[in-house]
């Protein structure tokens, strides 16, 4: 099932970079990075942290190709690492993508959402969040 899940993350992230995403999870991770850095005290543990979160945050802008590189690592058996760089990669772009499907049905609005969905971005975050289901 890996090898499944890595090829539809590839594709997925493919089509993400073909379409421009840019992860949106690096705007949210830079605010926790500053709440760490204004509220935490001093020691080794908040460097640790801040460094953590500032590699994660750089991921996340690199949209797409985390998810090539996520959907590479699930195909070579790396699950847990794949799925965490195709989330670190798509980011609340999922999140986007399901709440508007929810204010589409809810509003009876299908042809607006399907018209804006079935861009690359859309396929890559569909396809991207069908491959960290299946690994």
């Amino acid at each position: 099932m890996s090898k499944i899940a890595g090829t539809l993350a590839v594709v997925g992230g493919i089509m993400l970079v073909i379409g421009g995403f840019a992860g949106t999870t690096a705007s949210s991770l830079d605010s926790l990075k500053g709440a760490v850095g204004k509220w935490m005290p001093d020691n080794n543990n908040k460097d640790n942290i801040l460094l953590l979160l500032t590699i994660m945050m750089y991921i996340a802008l690199l949209g797409g190709f985390a998810v090539i590189l996520g959907g590479y690592l699930m195909w070579t058996g790396l699950d847990l690492a794949g799925k965490i760089l195709v989330w670190l990669g798509t980011g609340f772009g999922a999140f986007s993508l399901v709440l508007a499907g929810l204010l589409a049905y809810a509003t009876g609005r299908w042809d607006a959402f399907v018209t804006s969905s079935m861009t690359f971005v859309g396929i890559g975050l569909v396809l991207s969040i069908i491959a960290r289901w299946l690994a």
